[in-house]
């Protein structure tokens, strides 16, 4: 039946076609592609959780002899039951040239032949996240003349566990500017790799990095690290626009001198108590800052400083909801921006002091002013009266 709609709609000015749970089979998929190559403006073509029965040994040379207009290729777990007799798929290697975004996610995938990344000319963005490519499959899979105009990359979930090994088979790509490689297990990295020259973006979130090195390319403009129990963050990017530290384990902002063009930066969910108006107004470019969902201590000067600044409320991202105070216990689970701490909290010892001077001058007052009005004399007078009247009354004789 699903055949049969195809080849109805085969002459149809449909743009983009969707497959969701099919059955396919090596004798469908050369049948199917077929019928799709008639479609005059078909441009995108979607396999949503779909099946295949084979190994992709396709009795038919397909030819991309009509085709001029399919740019988009997605395919989202489509299971292959014998995917490791899968074969290198050289049947289809001429209809990729003309494709610029592919996405093969949570499929399985192992790797992608050289060849048929060769053939992947125009690709400008490949999304082989949630697979199972490892540090040598990547290597061979992005050879030498592999996807030659690609921008983005999303490896992002997968089996790599050398970093320095990552960015050395992907350096020679000249045009990738995106890189996602997060998910993945690199732990320890070294202090210096190889990257692709342009690249602006790199996604090594949740990677189990424990401190981050100079092997992090001098060219980012966008950096997260998120999730990694970083403790600190010192690296020198000068041309970083944005950097995201969420779920770490960072007590204080980063400095802002070697991240002098950040614009937006996100440190949620750390081990942040305060930060002061210097370390804010350090940072001279930014915009945004995410400093929510940390345990703040609302100090008195740390209350005034989050008072006080202008413009605060608009760069805090998540403000004020999701700026909570953790200590003192007496404000605990208050908005930041809604506590005012008494002036004897804030100024104890100010307080303290101003007491003691007053009662010192009050004491000296009344010291003048009973010298001045003899008020000693009256005192002993009227204390000698007193003595006078409690004395008993002597007997007549």
């Amino acid at each position: 039946a699903e055949m049969q709609l195809l080849r109805v709609m085969s002459s149809s000015f449909a743009k983009k076609i969707s497959l969701k749970q099919t059955l396919l089979t090596d004798a469908t998929v050369p049948e199917i592609i077929s019928i799709l190559e008639d479609m005059p403006k078909l441009v995108e073509v979607e396999m949503i959780d779909c099946r295949l029965l084979g190994t992709g040994r396709w009795k038919i040379q397909i030819q991309a002899n009509q085709s001029e207009t399919v740019r988009v290729l997605t395919i989202e777990k489509l299971s292959i039951e014998e995917f490791y007799l899968f074969t290198d798929l050289q049947a289809v290697e001429g209809l990729l040239s003309l494709l610029t975004k592919v996405t093969v996610e949570n499929t399985k995938v192992f790797l992608v032949p050289c060849s048929l990344s060769q053939h992947l000319r125009s690709l400008e963005y490949l999304d082989l996240s949630s697979n199972l490519l490892g540090d040598q499959s990547l290597e061979h899979s992005a050879c030498q003349g592999a996807w030659p105009s690609l921008q983005t990359l999303n490896l992002s979930q997968n089996s790599l566990s050398d970093l320095e090994m990552t960015g050395k088979s992907l350096s020679h790509l000249r045009n990738l500017s995106l890189l996602d490689i997060s998910q993945n297990n690199f732990g320890e990295i070294p202090d210096v790799c190889e990257w692709p020259k342009n690249l602006k973006y790199l996604n090594v979130s949740s990677t189990h990095i424990p401190k981050l090195t100079t092997c992090i390319p001098p060219t980012l403009e966008v950096l997260d690290v998120s999730a990694n129990n970083l403790k600190e963050f010192g690296l020198q990017l000068p041309f970083l626009k944005e950097l995201y530290l969420t779920k770490n384990q960072l007590k204080t902002l980063p400095g802002a001198a070697p991240i002098p063009n950040l614009v937006a930066m996100s440190v949620r969910r750390n081990k942040l108590n305060s930060f002061s108006r210097e370390e804010f107004e350090s940072f001279k470019k930014m915009e945004l800052l995410d400093a929510s969902d940390n345990n703040f201590i609302c100090s008195c000067e740390f209350l005034s400083f989050i008072h006080h600044q202008a413009g605060i409320a608009q760069v805090l991202v998540g403000w004020p909801d999701r700026y909570v105070c953790d200590s003192p216990l007496a404000v605990r689970g208050a908005q930041v921006g809604a506590v005012h701490l008494s002036l004897m909290e804030c100024h104890r010892s100010l307080v303290v002091s101003l007491i003691c001077a007053l009662v010192f001058v009050l004491i000296l007052v009344l010291v003048a002013v009973g010298y001045k009005y003899h008020v000693v004399w009256y005192l002993r007078m009227t204390w000698a009266w007193l003595q006078a009247k409690r004395k008993p009354k002597r007997a007549p004789p």
